[in-house]
């Protein structure tokens, strides 16, 4: 069984990256960040607490096996959207899809498969696992090997963005047997409503970190790593309000 450790993507996974077994560590990263124009397709909403779309090569951590393949563990990456405090939602928000940074992937075969979930979740409850209760929807994909890309994930689901939180997680189910890798895509560019606005990752069990609940990315020593994840809705309910004219 591979001791597993939480580190950072080094370019492409050079098979000379060093990397101290049992440490947290951030490599030197090479190649330059990565921008991208968000689509804002007529009607629609996109929601995010992502201050930049661009993808940061090297700023990412998991929770891997090391060098020299960084073959993940499970790991789940997390965002939570306050609906109504930061969105002005007061009623069902529904949602189409979710894009998803990915600062490189690389499966054994091409491919490697993510699960990406949504949860409603009271507005004033701590983020834990018991918490979050049941997804309100799951979708379940195949990510093709890529580097510094947004990846859209169709998933539909509906919440009352009143008196919930959208919560959107992010899966990536073991890949130490089968070869594969893959970092989230992040930056450090300072989150939209920072109060509310933290980055959250989770790798549990004794064979992974011990990393049990949603943990703030800060909270383990990495607070640039600000992941990119926007909600894309189709509704968004909000209040009027009155204006005057002196």
């Amino acid at each position: 069984m591979f001791k597993n450790v939480l580190a950072v993507a080094i370019g492409l996974l050079a098979a000379d990256a060093a990397l101290a077994q049992g440490t947290i560590s951030r490599g030197n990263a090479s190649a330059a960040p990565s921008s991208f124009q968000h689509p804002q397709p007529n009607g629609s909403f996109a929601l995010t607490q992502s201050g930049s779309l661009a993808i940061t090569t090297g700023n990412s951590v998991s929770c891997n096996e090391g060098s020299p393949d960084f073959n993940h563990t499970d790991n789940s990456y997390y965002r939570r959207l306050n609906l109504d405090g930061n969105f002005a939602a007061t009623g069902t928000v529904t949602i189409a899809s979710v894009d998803i940074g990915i600062e490189q992937a690389n499966g054994a075969g091409g491919t490697q498969p993510i699960t990406v979930n949504l949860y409603a979740i009271p507005n004033a409850s701590a983020l834990t696992v018991a918490n979050l209760g049941a997804a309100i929807a799951t979708a379940s994909v195949s990510v093709a090997d890529q580097v510094g890309t947004l990846l859209n994930v169709p998933i539909a689901a509906a919440l009352d963005g009143l008196t919930n939180d959208l919560v959107v997680e992010v899966f990536t189910p073991s890949g130490e047997v089968a070869g594969n890798t893959l970092f989230i895509g992040s930056n450090a560019t300072a989150s939209i409503n920072p109060a509310g606005a933290a980055s959250f990752i989770r790798a549990p069990g004794a064979a992974a970190c011990n990393i049990n609940e949603p943990t703030a990315t800060s909270a383990i020593g990495f607070p640039n790593m600000n992941i990119v994840i926007v909600a894309n809705a189709t509704s968004l309910p909000v209040s009027l309000q009155e204006f005057s004219v002196d």
